[in-house]
């Protein structure tokens, strides 16, 4: 697949230093030699001018960073009726859902990566992965597995479209998307729809909204391209050689004093910013 890799990441101001740690981690790791990246960086409305800028420059230094400006109506929508899940996320969530729309045509496909993320080696193979006439390709998702566990997806009718119970879940934190299927399937405004139809019982809301948006149309990847099993890698370094992207969700975060010390920890933080215009993190 000729051109550059196109990689998208969202942020608030709060998000800033651990957007720049995953974005080194794929400049460092998944990038090979001689390859090129085009970063398409989704900055909420409290990013100030001068910190915006420092990420650009920050792309600009492996890359081609381009701006997209969201509108701000997401910025109203509600999160998550559950308290656990609306704390530790912001609104900047749900701005992968306008990605179809807001990138422009000559755009086909686009890798989106949430900020809690770490690349740890080559991303071509997963680039140039077949989709197969779906509309984006996740991993199943490790605490959900499927769309009736953890009390289930919140307002769905098993009357319309082809999900059940029974049916794979995936996660939203590494997302291979084909743009034109997910015009043609109009993700963004079904993502929408559900969100605020369900606004007063919403779980994992962007999660929830682009499964039953999506419905079923995506393709496995296999989870070392989005690996949420991260603990294990302290007592197993050796599996990092196979895993390419690693996810830390959940409550424990790396640049979090209460997360583990370790070579996985120690990693992370080679990534992490140290300078006052990109460590603005609430």
């Amino acid at each position: 697949m000729s051109g550059p890799m196109h990689v998208a990441v969202a942020f608030d101001l709060g998000f800033v230093p651990w957007t720049v740690a995953t974005m080194r981690s794929v400049a460092a790791a998944g990038i090979p030699p001689g390859g090129a990246v085009t970063w398409w960086l989704m900055p909420a409305p409290d990013v100030p001018a001068e910190v915006l800028a420092a990420v650009v420059e920050e792309g600009g230094r492996v890359g081609d960073p381009q701006v997209l400006r969201v509108p701000t109506e997401l910025d109203e929508l509600p999160l998550s009726s559950w308290r656990m899940m609306s704390s530790r996320i912001s609104n900047a969530a749900y701005y992968r859902l306008l990605l179809p729309d807001l990138v422009p045509d000559s755009v086909d496909r686009m890798l989106w990566l949430d900020s809690d993320v770490m690349c740890t080696g080559d991303l071509t193979e997963l680039w140039q992965t077949d989709l197969e006439g779906a509309l984006l390709g996740a991993a199943v998702d490790i605490g959900s597995p499927t769309v009736g566990a953890a009390t289930g997806i919140p307002g769905l009718d098993p009357t319309v479209g082809r999900l059940t119970k029974r049916s794979d879940y995936f996660n939203s934190g590494v997302l291979l998307m084909d743009l034109p299927r997910c015009r043609a399937a109009e993700l963004s405004t079904r993502s929408l729809d559900y969100i605020r139809t369900n606004s007063g019982k919403l779980r994992f809301a962007v999660q929830d909204a682009m499964n039953v948006a999506v419905d079923d149309s995506w393709l496995r990847l296999d989870p070392r391209w989005n690996d949420m099993d991260f603990f294990r890698f302290e007592q197993e370094l050796g599996a990092v050689d196979e895993t390419r992207i690693i996810h830390f969700a959940g409550k424990k975060k790396p640049w979090q004093e209460s997360f583990p010390d370790g070579p996985l920890r120690d990693r992370y933080l080679t990534y992490l910013p140290r300078t006052p215009d990109l460590t603005a993190a609430r």
